[in-house]
């Protein structure tokens, strides 16, 4: 693994608009794959309660049909959701029931859009009505305090509702908290708010080397410290290239001093974000098959090429201009 490839890392998730080549970087997959992989660490640190109740020994599952049922609806302000990672989650409880869990995240970078509460609401009463499940919710707010979004309510002559989820705002934590935590889950946390605290590379590159040697530290497993450092590199986004040499020497000194399996540890890493770049090389090239041809079709099998690859559904609409309802079309 070399400096470039931290570039690649970097990069990964990075998407064009037309000639004007302005960036997009996907921080909801980011979000959602953290998410997926740390679920019950997360529960730890936001819903502990939730946590006690929860049978770890089990897996959770991702319902990913049962979300494309509930945005099977005429309400276009669901299909879109720039500023958000929404996700239904099972996960089992000791008594031998299970619990769903509403998760959204405020994951791109920025001040954020649209109503938070409103869009918390409508989802809890979208799966009320397809599967008759009171899910815990919880919003994950990564960028601002949002005070002004913590619950729903409505009152309409006499007629009054109140709907409170729970919040787990990322600036309101402890930073010293995070850092000397134990829980895999802080130490990402951390890391984004790193990434909201700064634009500066120089301090970027700082927190990507403090984040490395707290990583160093801990006696986690590899595959959780993989996945943590892939997150860590693309959440800081580290754009300059001497400065991402730089990191790539201190990774190589810590390797050396023996504090980091480091050779097979990034190696790891770099047979990801290979197959994840060679991923985004054919989504390319068939788009511009597509383009070539000049019909909706060439669209549509590039589509139905990336669904079957397991791409999120708002990626491929970004990517190729077609309605998500088209999209889901092809998903029933």
């Amino acid at each position: 693994m070399t400096a470039e490839n931290i570039t690649d890392i970097a990069n990964t998730g990075a998407y064009y608009n037309g000639s004007e080549k302005q960036e997009y970087f996907d921080y909801d997959s980011y979000w959602k794959d953290l998410i997926d992989r740390f679920i019950y660490y997360l529960l730890k640190r936001a819903l502990p309660e939730l946590y006690n109740a929860v049978d770890t020994n089990r897996s959770h599952r991702l319902l990913d049909k049962e979300f494309r049922d509930i945005l099977n609806t005429g309400d276009p302000s669901i299909h879109t959701s720039p500023h958000f990672a929404d996700l239904i989650l099972e996960v089992p409880l000791k008594n031998g029931n299970d619990k769903w869990i509403l998760l959204h995240c405020e994951a791109q970078q920025g001040s954020g859009g649209g109503n938070l509460a409103e869009r918390m609401f409508h989802y809890c009463c979208l799966i009320y009505a397809h599967y008759r499940k009171n899910p815990v919710a919880l919003a994950i707010i990564t960028s601002g305090h949002r005070k002004d979004e913590r619950f729903y309510s409505h009152s309409n002559f006499g007629t009054e509702i109140v709907y409170r989820y729970n919040n787990l705002v990322l600036m309101e934590l402890n930073d010293d908290e995070l850092r000397i935590s134990d829980n895999p889950i802080d130490l990402a946390l951390y890391a984004a708010m790193c990434a909201q605290k700064t634009k500066e590379e120089i301090q970027k590159f700082k927190y990507l080397r403090t984040l490395t040697e707290l990583l160093a530290e801990r006696s986690w497993d590899k595959n959780e410290k993989r996945d943590l450092v892939l997150f860590i590199i693309r959440i800081l986004n580290l754009k300059d290239e001497m400065l991402q040499k730089q990191y790539w020497e201190y990774c190589q000194q810590l390797n050396k001093e023996g504090k980091l399996m480091y050779e097979p540890f990034l190696k790891q890493v770099e047979e990801r974000m290979a197959e994840e770049r060679g991923m985004e090389k054919g989504m390319e090239k068939g788009m511009e098959k597509g383009m070539e041809k000049g019909f909706v079709k060439g669209k549509e099998e590039v589509a139905r090429n990336l669904l079957f690859n397991g791409i999120p559904l708002e990626i491929i609409t970004k990517s190729t201009g077609l309605p998500v309802e088209q999209i889901q079309s092809m998903i029933n």
